[in-house]
C-alpha cells in the first residue's frame, strides 16, 4: 500500500478513536484537558515527522516495538525523509581487518574474512557504500548498506587485457535508478577496434553492464568521480592535452559534458595531475588547486552548475599540505559544512584526507595544521563522507 494512501487512513482512523473517547470522556463527566493522549493516538503524518528526525540507531530500536511502526519505518518513502534530514557522517574502512565504521567508532559491517585481497571505498551515494575488491583472478564491485546489512555483488564486468579503471557510483531522481560506470582503458586499444577508453553502464537491479561508447576526454581526478545532483564530476583534459576543464556525467542521459569550473586555467598547460582534486563534502563540489606552493586553494560551488557562485573559501599556506597533495594525488575533505569559514571558532577544523593514510586537521581560525589520532583505527584505511540511511537494496532487485 502507498505509504500517502495509508497514512491518510491511519490517521481518519486514529482520529475517529481519538473523538471517541473524547466523547465518551464528556459523557463521564470528565473534562477532555485531562485526557492523556498515547504515543499510538497520535496521526502517522505526526509519528512520521517525528521519527524522520530519530538517530538511525533509534529507529532500528523503534521498528521493534510494534507492526504499524516497523512498516512505517520500511517504506521507502519514510527513507528518503529521513536521508532528507540526517546529518553527515564520516565513514571508515579499517582494510586490515574489513570492517567499515563511522566516525562513532561502532563497527557497523564486516566483510568476509575469508577474502584477502585488496578492497577499497570507491564512494558512497544516499548511504549506500559501493566496494571495488581486486585479485588476481578476479575484479568485484558491490554495493552495501552498512546499516541493514545489505549487500548485492554486481556481475563481473569480464574484460581482457585492461590497463587501467576509473569507476563511479550516484543515483538518478527522476528515474529513482542508481547507477555504477566503469571507464575501462586498454593496453591495446586497436583491438578493441578503438583508440579511446570505453564506457561501461550497470543500473542496480539489472545483470548485465551496457557499453555506451568512446570516453570523449581524459579523466584525471578523482578516479571515483564525485556524485552529486544525479551527475558525476571529474577534471579532465581533452585528448590532445591543449585544454583542461572539469566535466560531468548525467547519469540520466547518460552523456559527458563539460562543466563549469573555478577561474584557474592561467596555468593549464603547464600544470601537473596530481595538483589538482575534485569532490564533494557537506552537499557542495569543491576543488582543490595545490599548484602555487605552498597554498592549496580550496574553492567551493555554492550554487551547483552556476560558474560565478564557485567561492575560494580556503587558502591554506602549508609546505606540508602542498607536498601531501602532490605526492598522493588525491585529497578528501570529509567535513565541510556551510559557512564554515565564516561561523567558524576556535575549535573549527577542516579534516582532509591524503590518499588512504594522511589525515590533517586544519584550524579554520588560527590557519594552523595538526595531525590528528586517526579515529583510534590502524594505519591503511580508507575514510569518505557519508550521510547513514534506510535505503534498502533489496527493494531495487
Amino acid at each position: 500500500m502507498a505509504i500517502s494512501r495509508f497514512l491518510k487512513m491511519k490517521s481518519c482512523i486514529t482520529r475517529s478513536k481519538f473523538q471517541a473517547k473524547e466523547a465518551a470522556k464528556e459523557e463521564d463527566g470528565v473534562l477532555a484537558t485531562n485526557y492523556n493522549v498515547s504515543m499510538e493516538d497520535l496521526p502517522l503524518p505526526i509519528l512520521v515527522d517525528v521519527f524522520s528526525r530519530l538517530p538511525i540507531k533509534t529507529i532500528l530500536q523503534i521498528k521493534c516495538v510494534c507492526k504499524t511502526w516497523h512498516s512505517l519505518c520500511s517504506d521507502p518513502y519514510f527513507a528518503k525523509i529521513h536521508l532528507a534530514r540526517a546529518p553527515f557522517s564520516i565513514m571508515i574502512l579499517e582494510k586490515f581487518c574489513k570492517r567499515i565504521y563511522t566516525n562513532s567508532l561502532v563497527p557497523l559491517f564486516t566483510l568476509n574474512q575469508g577474502d584477502k585481497e585488496r578492497l577499497s571505498l570507491l564512494s558512497s551515494c544516499n548511504g549506500l557504500i559501493c566496494l571495488h575488491e581486486f585479485s588476481y583472478k578476479q575484479d568485484i564491485i558491490s554495493v552495501c548498506n552498512p546499516i541493514l546489512g545489505d549487500h548485492l555483488v554486481l556481475p563481473q564486468l569480464k574484460r581482457k587485457n585492461v590497463a587501467t579503471r576509473i569507476r563511479g557510483f550516484g543515483y538518478n531522481h527522476c528515474t529513482n535508478q542508481y547507477k555504477v560506470i566503469q571507464i575501462l582503458s586498454y593496453k591495446d586499444q586497436a583491438a578493441i577496434s578503438s583508440s579511446k577508453p570505453q564506457v561501461e553502464v550497470h543500473t542496480i537491479g539489472t545483470n548485465t553492464w551496457r557499453n555506451i561508447g568512446d570516453l570523449p576526454y581524459v579523466l584525471n581526478q578523482p578516479y571515483y568521480g564525485a556524485f552529486l545532483n544525479s551527475a558525476l564530476h571529474w577534471y579532465a583534459h581533452s585528448h590532445d592535452k591543449r585544454t583542461a576543464f572539469m566535466c560531468s556525467f548525467d547519469l540520466g542521459d547518460e552523456q559527458f559534458r563539460q562543466f563549469p569550473g573555478p577561474p584557474t586555467r592561467e596555468y593549464e598547460k603547464c600544470r601537473p595531475i596530481n595538483s589538482i582534486s575534485v569532490g564533494v563534502s557537506g552537499g557542495f563540489l569543491y576543488l582543490c588547486d595545490g599548484f602555487l606552493e605552498p597554498n592549496l586553494d580550496i574553492w567551493i560551488m555554492k550554487k551547483y552548475g552556476v560558474k560565478e557562485s564557485w567561492t575560494k573559501e580556503f587558502v591554506i599556506v602549508n609546505s606540508v599540505v602542498s607536498k601531501l597533495q602532490r605526492l598522493y594525488g588525491s585529497l578528501q575533505i570529509l567535513n565541510y559544512r556551510e559557512n564554515m569559514n565564516k561561523e567558524a571558532t576556535e575549535g573549527t577544523e577542516l579534516q582532509m584526507l591524503f590518499g588512504s593514510e594522511a589525515l590533517l586537521a586544519y584550524n579554520v581560525r588560527s590557519k594552523s595544521i595538526r595531525r590528528p589520532k586517526v579515529f583510534d583505527v590502524q594505519t591503511n584505511y580508507q575514510a569518505i563522507p557519508y550521510i547513514p540511511s534506510l535505503v534498502s537494496i533489496k527493494k531495487l532487485q
